[in-house]
C-alpha cells in the first residue's frame, strides 16, 4: 500500500489467500521470521503487516496471533502481543500486553491487562503512553479501583462479569477501562465517570472475581 505521493504506507510480507481449505495455520507455517531493529530493541517475529509514515519510520507491526515479543516499554521491559505502534520519531506509542504487567500511573499501579482485545491490527493497542511515555489509557482485569472525592463521597469501578458464549455455567471477565489525560481519569469511555486528578484521591486493590451461580434452565 503506497500514500498518494507513492511513498510506502503499509507491506504485507506475506501475500497468503484463505479459503474452505486453507487456514490460518497454513499461513502462518508460511511465514517466515523477520528481524526488526527498533527503538525498543530489535525483534524477531512473523508479522502480518508493517505500516510507515511518510517518513519511512515504523508507524505499527501487526504480530500473527500465535506470536508474542519482548520489548522495552516506557512501563518496563514486557511481553506483547497482536501488536505494538510508534510514534513518528520511534516512541512506543501503545502495546497490547500478552500477560497481565504492573504499570505505574497517575492514579497508582495497575495491573494492565485486556483478556478479549480486538485483536485485528497493531496500529491502536489498550496499553497506551504519551509522547513523554507516561499512560494514558489501559485496561485491567486485575484490580479494582476505589475514587474517593473532596467531598468524603466515594465510587467504586471494577471489572465486570458476563455469561460465556461457551456455557452458561461460566462467566467471563470484561475488562475495566481507564483512560489519564489532561489531569483527569475516566472510566469505561463515560464522561459521567470522570474525575479531577488533583481533587481525588484513588486506591488501587486486587479485583476479587465473585465465583457465579449456575444458570438452570426451567423444566
Amino acid at each position: 500500500m503506497f500514500y498518494n505521493d507513492e511513498s510506502l504506507k503499509k507491506i504485507f510480507p506475506l501475500n497468503g489467500k484463505l479459503s474452505g481449505y486453507w487456514g490460518e495455520k497454513d499461513e502462518y507455517a508460511l511465514a517466515e521470521d523477520i528481524d526488526l531493529p527498533l527503538s525498543c530493541g530489535t525483534i524477531r517475529a512473523k508479522v502480518i503487516n508493517i505500516a510507515f509514515y511518510k517518513n519511512g519510520n515504523i508507524k505499527s507491526i501487526t504480530l500473527w496471533p500465535q506470536e508474542t515479543i519482548e520489548v522495552k516499554t516506557p512501563a518496563g521491559t514486557m511481553r506483547v502481543r497482536i501488536g505494538i505502534a510508534f510514534y513518528e520519531d520511534g516512541a512506543v506509542k501503545s502495546v497490547e500486553p500478552a500477560e497481565p504487567c504492573d504499570v505505574e500511573t497517575k492514579i497508582g499501579k495497575i495491573s494492565a491487562y485486556d483478556n478479549d482485545p480486538e485483536g485485528i491490527i497493531g496500529d491502536t493497542n489498550s496499553l497506551q503512553f504519551d509522547s513523554d511515555g507516561e499512560v494514558t489509557s489501559l485496561s485491567t482485569t486485575h484490580n479494582t479501583i476505589t475514587v474517593k472525592k473532596a467531598s468524603g463521597e466515594t465510587v467504586v469501578y471494577t471489572p465486570s462479569e458476563k455469561a460465556s458464549l461457551c456455557s452458561d455455567l461460566l462467566t467471563v471477565t470484561v475488562p475495566l477501562q481507564i483512560e489519564l489525560i489532561n489531569g483527569k481519569v475516566r472510566f469505561n469511555k463515560s464522561v459521567s465517570d470522570e474525575y479531577d486528578i488533583s481533587e481525588c484521591s484513588f486506591e488501587v486493590i486486587k479485583y476479587e472475581k465473585k465465583v457465579a451461580s449456575p444458570f438452570y434452565e426451567c423444566s
